[in-house]
């Protein structure tokens, strides 16, 4: 009898969790540490950047009401996995994340990542990713960077959690190389004092498109397709133009 009410009870939990989002519903997108100008918490506690606010504007046209709720990276990848969360914002679309995602087809944006070394470094990069294996290169845990970069093998690599620590780092010379979206490491260089001591190094690493991903196991396919549809739509408009201009993308 026990076992039968567990299983009941994991049942009814299981079908909670996958009823699709319909209008006037909430939804709960998950977002990784502060990543601006795309999605970061302002001076007064409010959500906000380039990503929020294409997302709010989509949702409020589909009738949803979004909740952001910030975590660390692996805890938001854990949590849209385990259908604790109904999505998660800024994602490269990979093999391993199609296992329990589903994508958006129109995408959020772009991201360019970039190699960043001291100011003074004599490393240079000319886009041959094995000819790094010797140094030791910090990058976010369970970030991907890209096809080429995720499927090389660097012996040194070192697996922080913000792009803050991966800046202090190389600051402090227990790296050799960070890699990291571009616009997000300027800014956070401006926002540290720190633009003079810090360089980037070209070519780029990668530049792929960035996805919402919503959860498998809250049974969200229906809710991805219309999703998309509407971000289609919403990318024609004036308001969307604006948001570019607003944030120098």
């Amino acid at each position: 009898m026990i076992q039968i009410k567990k299983s009941l009870i994991a049942i009814l939990l299981f079908l909670a969790m996958a009823i699709p989002v319909h209008g006037g519903q909430s939804l709960t997108i998950v977002r990784g540490q502060d990543f601006p100008p795309y999605h970061f918490m302002d001076k007064n506690g409010k959500e906000n950047g380039f990503i929020i606010e294409i997302i709010s504007q989509v949702a409020a046209s589909m009738e949803i009401k979004v909740n952001f709720d910030q975590y660390p990276w692996s805890r938001c990848i854990h949590m849209v996995k385990t259908g604790q969360a109904d999505a998660m914002m800024n994602l490269f679309k990979t093999e391993k994340r199609i296992e329990f995602l589903y994508f958006s087809d129109n995408v959020l944006t772009h991201e360019v990542n970039l190699f960043f070394a001291l100011k003074d470094s004599p490393i240079s990069y000319s886009g041959d990713l094995s000819s790094l294996a010797d140094l030791k290169i910090a990058a976010i845990r369970n970030y991907s960077y890209g096809t080429t970069f995720d499927h090389q093998t660097f012996p040194l690599i070192v697996r922080l959690e913000t792009e803050k620590d991966l800046i202090n780092s190389l600051i402090n010379k227990r790296c050799d190389l960070i890699a990291g979206n571009n616009m997000v490491i300027q800014t956070l260089l401006k926002q540290m004092g720190l633009g003079n001591r810090v360089k980037a190094l070209s070519p780029r690493i990668s530049n792929d498109p960035l996805y919402l991903g919503f959860s498998k196991a809250r049974g969200h396919k229906i809710l991805a397709k219309k999703f998309s549809d509407q971000l289609g739509q919403f990318k024609e408009t004036p308001v969307f133009r604006a948001l570019i201009q607003k944030y120098g993308l």
